[in-house]
């Protein structure tokens, strides 16, 4: 008679052969194999495992034997998973490390970048206030000499205390004014151009600036020729148009353009100065009717070119016309922004 929870010799064999083949393909698996190659408790296990499974396969079996079987089996399944698992984190680990140290790596060269376009703004700020400071002490040493010999040369013009003498001595006189007033222009040019082209970004440095002062200003530059000449300046009755921009440089662009309306004016002449404006930008044109021609003709004059340089780096543009009744030039300079009082509110 058979026992109780014993199973026929058969039986047990070809669920030992069927348990042999499984664990077989199981362990085949190159996870599985390199955890028990790296373990010693998994080769025990593995050992005791397949002992069993031979045990059952060659003979008879007592009941404790399929138990033991059972226990090897798990157990070995338990240790090789929970070890393939281990070498898997192992194996991830390095890479882990390996991202871990690019990010470090990436922080850091983002840190120096920072503080190396910290630094270079740091020197670009101060080269900027010391050419701010050299051009000052130049405007300075310049221009004081040469209004100087203006203010003289107007005084003996006009024989304030007594006649000169000599016809030849008023000629003198105002060849002495007139080369002082375009050398004063001459240093005027260059001083505006200088400080435009050593600034990097004009618009860090716009201000509102007053249209109708700067026009009045260069008139008032060329009143000593346009009152010689007998000529006529047709300002706009402007109240309150603002523009934006540096003011040296508009100064400079207004002067000039003036001075080519005066040469191409005829004596006696008008100059007409018109503005058309809108939201967002003023549009202004001088304009001489009846021009006279200019001497060089083929080339571009000075005072344009100089002009056309200072609105360039104002980030502006000059358009001229030039035919044989008339002569014009168009700028456009930018409105301040509107405050948005809602936001002052």
């Amino acid at each position: 008679m058979a026992r109780i929870g014993s199973a026929h010799p058969r039986e047990q064999s070809a669920s030992a052969q069927a348990s042999l083949t499984v664990l077989g393909t199981w362990l085949n698996q190159t996870s599985i194999k390199e955890a028990i190659a790296s373990d010693r408790w998994l080769q025990l296990a593995a050992a005791l495992h397949l002992t069993a499974i031979a045990a059952a396969v060659i003979g008879p079996t007592s009941p404790p034997l399929p138990i033991f079987l059972t226990l090897t089996g798990l157990t070995l399944v338990v240790l090789a998973l929970n070890r393939a698992q281990h070498t898997a984190t192992e194996a991830a680990q390095p890479a882990a490390d390996l991202r871990t140290f690019d990010l470090e790596r990436q922080s850091q060269r983002l840190v120096e970048v920072a503080d190396a376009a910290s630094r270079a703004r740091h020197e670009s700020e101060m080269r900027s206030q010391l050419w701010a400071e050299l051009t000052a002490r130049m405007s300075h040493e310049l221009r004081t000499p040469l209004n100087a010999v203006i203010g003289f040369s107007d005084l003996m013009g006009a024989e304030l205390f007594g006649p000169l003498g000599h016809d030849r001595y008023r000629d003198y006189t105002r060849h002495i004014r007139e080369c002082s007033r375009s050398l004063l222009k001459c240093t005027e040019d260059t001083l505006a151009l200088t400080s435009s082209l050593a600034k990097t970004n004009a618009t860090d440095t716009a201000r509102t600036l007053c249209l109708s002062e700067l026009l009045r200003d260069a008139a008032d530059f060329h009143a000593p020729e346009i009152t010689t000449r007998g000529l006529t300046v047709n300002l706009p009755a402007l109240s309150g148009l603002d523009i934006t921009g540096e003011a040296r440089p508009i100064r400079q662009i207004l002067i000039n353009l003036l001075a080519e309306a005066a040469e191409r004016t005829r004596r006696s002449g008008t100059i007409t100065i018109d503005v058309a404006e809108d939201a967002e930008t003023v549009a202004l044109t001088i304009r001489v009717e009846k021009a006279q021609p200019r001497a060089d003709e083929g080339q571009a004059p000075l005072t344009v070119c100089i002009a056309r340089v200072l609105l360039e780096q104002q980030g502006s543009g000059l358009i001229e016309t030039d035919d044989h009744d008339s002569w014009q030039v168009t700028t456009i300079f930018d409105r301040p922004a509107q405050p948005d009082f809602f936001t002052i509110a």
